[in-house]
């Protein structure tokens, strides 16, 4: 059971990654996206993470922390937002099939396929005559 909880557990984590990326935007993409977060970064390096990022005129409004701030986006250097990272969602994808697929076709076997032939003959011909080499498995 552990090892399928550790399992469950990285399959998250790595689809949690994979899902996701942060792209720089421009203050024009900005109005258009209206993302639930965005971090900017200042010409001092400093990183903010704004929630509710808005482009108004010629400032940056959102709520840092728990307060709304207004503030001159001409020191804003880079904006980041969390995008759909599409490729490597896919690729998650593909590799979560083709990991189980393998591990169903392991778990499955694939030992040596055996036809099975009645030795007995037709329905009742043992019940016939009993003392017959084929019912009996002696060979003759």
């Amino acid at each position: 059971m552990r090892p399928m909880v550790g399992c469950a557990l990285l399959l998250t984590a790595l689809s949690s990654a994979a899902c996701t990326t942060r792209r720089s935007v421009t203050l024009d993409e900005l109005k258009i996206l209206t993302p639930e977060r965005a971090w900017v970064t200042w010409s001092d390096q400093s990183i903010v993470m704004m929630w509710e990022p808005k482009v108004v005129r010629d400032s940056l409004t959102g709520y840092v922390g728990r307060h709304r701030e207004k503030l001159p986006t001409a020191g804003v250097t880079n904006v980041r937002v969390q995008a759909a990272a599409r490729t490597r969602t896919a690729l998650l994808v593909a590799g979560i099939t083709v990991g189980m697929t393998g591990f169903f076709v392991l778990a499955g076997g694939s030992g040596p396929s055996a036809i099975i032939a009645s030795t007995t003959g037709p329905p009742g011909y043992c019940d016939i005559d009993p003392e017959q080499p084929i019912c009996t498995g002696v060979p003759e």
